[in-house]
């Protein structure tokens, strides 16, 4: 009867203990996956790091290759056409974009490792370096960006000189015009030989006892009720009126005067055949009529 209790309690104690080292295992385990999921979490944490690196450092290198591209267009004195300078400043917009963002990320890096609570001398070393890059980019960039504002002060420059050359150039074309206008200006009179007298415009001389006087043109003769014409462009010029005669000095196979159809009498207008020969001796065409 004894020998049955003490197996009896040998067998109580055996499930005791293994009872307990199933809790101790359970807790040491427990404890396992605890400190498992925080290296999870620094894992996760320096993979992240690691990402932010790698970022800043393509970011870093992208920039150079823009502004490698924004150089190359410049040294192939493409920068002045519209297409280029679209294409320069999209390429700066760009560059400034990729530097704004680079900034941040190294701001964020540094309060991430600083939030960490260790330092490590080799990683903050890196991250200076990235820093004093990232500063030089940014020094380059400012550069170049005063070069090609300095170049747009030279294009408006350039563009202000064309606009004064092209301003001249159209008063110039004025001032010809002008000229060229007052070259081939010519006035005309039509009038009975009362009206062209009173007016101060023909008078008759010559003849004997006052036959055979021929009308005239006054050497100062009254302008003032002429009619201005261009000679290049007007090649007629309106009678309506019996006996009309050219007085004033023109070569007579240079016009012609011509009759109306309904009455040979009237003559219905003065056509110019030559307008260089007819302008030869005057700019002046007095035509007189009954």
């Amino acid at each position: 009867m004894k020998r049955i209790i003490y197996f009896v309690g040998i067998a109580t104690l055996a499930l005791g203990m293994a009872a307990c080292n199933q809790k101790e295992i359970e807790s040491q385990k427990a404890t396992i996956d605890s400190l498992q999921g925080v290296v999870d979490a620094k894992e996760t944490e320096i993979d992240d790091l690691f990402q932010m690196l790698n970022d800043i450092e393509s970011n870093l290198s992208m920039i150079n290759s823009k502004y490698s591209t924004v150089q190359e267009m410049r040294r192939n004195n493409t920068e002045g056409s519209y297409s280029h300078k679209k294409e320069i400043a999209d390429q700066m917009s760009s560059i400034e974009s990729i530097m704004a963002a680079n900034k941040k990320k190294i701001a964020d890096l540094n309060s991430r490792i600083g939030a960490m609570g260790k330092k490590s001398s080799d990683l903050e070393a890196y991250i200076a370096r990235l820093e004093e890059r990232s500063a030089a980019q940014e020094a380059q960039i400012n550069q170049l960006m005063t070069e090609l504002e300095n170049n747009k002060v030279v294009i408006k420059g350039l563009n202000d000189n064309i606009d004064q050359l092209t301003a001249d150039v159209q008063k110039r074309d004025e001032h010809i015009a002008r000229q060229t206008a007052d070259a081939n200006r010519a006035w005309f009179i039509v009038g009975s030989y009362d009206e062209l007298s009173e007016a101060g415009i023909v008078v008759k001389t010559g003849g004997f006892i006052g036959i055979g006087r021929k009308q005239t043109t006054v050497a100062d003769m009254n302008t003032a009720l002429f009619t201005q014409i261009d000679r290049t462009t007007v090649t007629t010029i309106a009678v309506n009126k019996r006996k009309a005669q050219v007085i004033s000095q023109h070569p007579v196979d240079s016009y012609e005067l011509v009759a109306d159809e309904e009455d040979p009498n009237i003559t219905a207008y003065l056509r110019i055949l030559n307008p260089t020969q007819f302008w030869k001796y005057t700019d002046y065409l007095v035509v007189s009529t009954k």
